[in-house]
């Protein structure tokens, strides 16, 4: 599992003049679909007088778990959001929400869009800025009070933060913070030292 991932500097907007039509292109570091969908209602009711208001595509996590999103909103289909979810793709980033609002000028044909909108994902996000950050999960250990110290005893070794520990009539629940590199290696220390007690839970991931 990656702990390091690539993003935007910083939200960012430029218009650019395509064929006499301008396009607004806003870009913003999201780090939940939530954040995405807010960002996207945001854009769209500030160029609500505009034809072709909400085209989007965003892309959230990592691998496998990764969410892609993009919306045409009502450009022929494939034309529009698609090629700035390729843009996104292209440039290895994720967590970033790209919306593009087109007031238009004439016509540009389902090849011309195409290229105009990717072009739009790929300068925004060059002028946005692209920077590597990291990543980290926060996950629960559910233990037996007896065998509460080999767990933390094993974090504090091992690049492994506490964060909480919770009491219950079970036992205890231990809360830590770690790079997803680390976490099969814990999972198998713990399993062997506790000969089988613990009970892992990842409970979330964040982006720092």
């Amino acid at each position: 599992m990656k702990d390091k991932y690539k993003t935007i500097v910083e939200n960012y907007r430029i218009r650019l003049k395509i064929k006499k039509c301008t396009f607004v292109v806003s870009a913003a570091n999201v780090q939940t679909v939530d954040e995405a969908e807010g960002f996207i209602e945001q854009v769209s009711e500030e160029f609500s007088d505009a034809k072709h208001n909400d085209v989007y595509a965003f892309k959230i996590g990592l691998g496998s778990d990764a969410i892609e999103r993009a919306n045409d909103a009502g450009e022929p289909s494939g034309s529009a959001g698609p090629p700035i979810l390729q843009a996104i793709k292209g440039e290895g980033i994720t967590n970033i929400v790209i919306v593009v609002t087109r007031y238009f000028g004439g016509k540009h044909g389902i090849g011309g869009l195409i290229r105009a909108y990717g072009k739009c994902g790929r300068e925004v996000i060059k002028e946005a800025g692209v920077i590597e950050k990291e990543r980290y999960l926060t996950i629960g250990i559910k233990v037996p009070y007896d065998l509460m110290g080999t767990v933390i005893n094993d974090l504090g070794g091992h690049h492994g933060k506490i964060k909480d520990t919770k009491y219950t009539n079970e036992g205890v629940e231990i809360i830590a913070v770690m790079k997803p590199s680390y976490l099969q290696e814990f999972k198998d220390r713990i399993t062997e030292s506790t000969k089988g007690e613990a009970e892992f839970q990842q409970l979330e991931e964040e982006f720092r």
